[in-house]
Protein backbone atom coordinates (compact mmCIF):
# COMPACT_ATOMS: atom_id res chain seq x y z
CA UNK A 1 0.00 0.00 0.00
CA UNK A 2 1.14 3.25 -1.11
CA UNK A 3 1.53 6.23 1.71
CA UNK A 4 -1.07 8.82 -0.72
CA UNK A 5 -2.68 6.23 -1.64
CA UNK A 6 -6.26 7.73 -3.53
CA UNK A 7 -4.61 11.15 -3.69
CA UNK A 8 -6.86 13.07 -6.54
CA UNK A 9 -6.86 16.80 -7.50
CA UNK A 10 -8.24 19.32 -5.12
CA UNK A 11 -7.60 17.31 -1.81
CA UNK A 12 -6.03 18.80 0.88
CA UNK A 13 -2.40 17.56 2.24
CA UNK A 14 0.15 19.71 4.59
CA UNK A 15 3.74 20.45 3.99
CA UNK A 16 6.19 20.00 6.14
CA UNK A 17 9.79 21.20 6.54
CA UNK A 18 10.09 23.50 3.43
CA UNK A 19 9.72 26.45 5.32
CA UNK A 20 10.91 27.14 8.71
CA UNK A 21 9.86 31.12 9.39
CA UNK A 22 6.22 29.77 7.48
CA UNK A 23 6.19 26.40 9.06
CA UNK A 24 3.79 23.41 8.34
CA UNK A 25 1.55 24.58 5.48
CA UNK A 26 -2.06 23.60 3.74
CA UNK A 27 -1.32 22.94 0.02
CA UNK A 28 -3.90 21.57 -1.79
CA UNK A 29 -3.15 19.45 -4.66
CA UNK A 30 -2.94 20.61 -8.00
CA UNK A 31 -2.32 17.25 -10.58
CA UNK A 32 -1.50 13.73 -9.79
CA UNK A 33 0.66 12.56 -12.28
CA UNK A 34 1.99 8.60 -13.02
CA UNK A 35 5.18 9.52 -10.83
CA UNK A 36 4.69 13.23 -9.04
CA UNK A 37 2.09 15.12 -7.26
CA UNK A 38 2.01 18.83 -7.71
CA UNK A 39 0.23 21.11 -5.19
CA UNK A 40 -1.07 24.39 -5.05
CA UNK A 41 0.20 27.36 -2.31
CA UNK A 42 -2.32 29.12 -0.15
CA UNK A 43 -2.83 31.43 -2.70
CA UNK A 44 -4.00 29.36 -5.24
CA UNK A 45 -0.77 29.17 -7.80
CA UNK A 46 0.89 26.13 -8.14
CA UNK A 47 4.69 25.58 -6.72
CA UNK A 48 7.19 24.88 -8.80
CA UNK A 49 8.06 21.25 -6.48
CA UNK A 50 6.75 18.22 -7.43
CA UNK A 51 6.63 15.01 -4.70
CA UNK A 52 6.96 11.35 -5.29
CA UNK A 53 3.76 9.97 -5.56
CA UNK A 54 4.35 6.91 -3.42
CA UNK A 55 6.24 8.74 -0.48
CA UNK A 56 5.21 12.35 -0.53
CA UNK A 57 9.21 13.21 -0.42
CA UNK A 58 10.03 16.23 -2.45
CA UNK A 59 11.78 15.25 -6.03
CA UNK A 60 15.06 16.80 -7.03
CA UNK A 61 15.49 18.71 -3.19
CA UNK A 62 18.75 19.53 -1.97
CA UNK A 63 19.39 18.86 1.62
CA UNK A 64 16.17 17.58 3.11
CA UNK A 65 13.46 17.47 0.98
CA UNK A 66 10.22 18.57 2.17
CA UNK A 67 7.31 16.09 2.93
CA UNK A 68 2.93 15.95 2.19
CA UNK A 69 1.56 13.95 4.72
CA UNK A 70 -2.68 13.83 4.89
CA UNK A 71 -4.29 14.93 7.72
CA UNK A 72 -4.66 12.16 9.46
CA UNK A 73 -0.95 10.83 8.94
CA UNK A 74 0.22 14.50 10.17
CA UNK A 75 -2.49 14.27 12.92
CA UNK A 76 0.03 10.81 13.88
CA UNK A 77 3.01 12.12 13.32
CA UNK A 78 2.42 14.84 15.80
CA UNK A 79 0.77 12.33 18.23
CA UNK A 80 3.98 10.19 18.07
CA UNK A 81 6.26 13.21 18.42
CA UNK A 82 4.22 13.91 21.81
CA UNK A 83 4.71 10.53 23.29
CA UNK A 84 8.33 10.59 22.29
CA UNK A 85 8.67 13.56 24.28
CA UNK A 86 7.09 12.47 27.30
CA UNK A 87 9.18 9.73 26.92
CA UNK A 88 12.24 11.25 27.01
CA UNK A 89 10.76 13.87 29.72
CA UNK A 90 10.16 10.42 32.10
CA UNK A 91 13.61 9.61 31.33
CA UNK A 92 13.44 6.97 28.71
CA UNK A 93 15.04 7.82 24.90
CA UNK A 94 14.40 5.58 22.34
CA UNK A 95 17.24 5.46 19.03
CA UNK A 96 16.04 7.37 16.48
CA UNK A 97 16.82 4.43 14.69
CA UNK A 98 14.70 1.99 16.41
CA UNK A 99 11.47 4.58 16.54
CA UNK A 100 9.86 3.46 13.65
CA UNK A 101 9.58 -0.04 14.61
CA UNK A 102 7.50 0.71 17.69
CA UNK A 103 3.67 1.75 17.00
CA UNK A 104 1.99 4.24 18.25
CA UNK A 105 0.02 1.75 20.48
CA UNK A 106 2.99 0.70 22.15
CA UNK A 107 4.74 4.28 22.99
CA UNK A 108 1.38 5.19 24.53
CA UNK A 109 1.05 2.09 26.87
CA UNK A 110 4.63 2.52 27.54
CA UNK A 111 4.29 6.09 28.71
CA UNK A 112 1.23 5.25 30.57
CA UNK A 113 3.29 2.61 32.70
CA UNK A 114 5.88 5.51 33.36
CA UNK A 115 2.94 8.12 34.55
CA UNK A 116 1.60 5.27 37.02
CA UNK A 117 4.58 5.52 38.73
Amino acid sequence: MTRLEGIRKGDPLILVGCNRLRGNQPVTVSRVGRSYIYVNDTDGSEMRRKFDRETGAEVDACGSPCRLYTQVQYDERKQRQELLDGLLAAGIKIDANRRSDISTDKLRALLDVMKAD
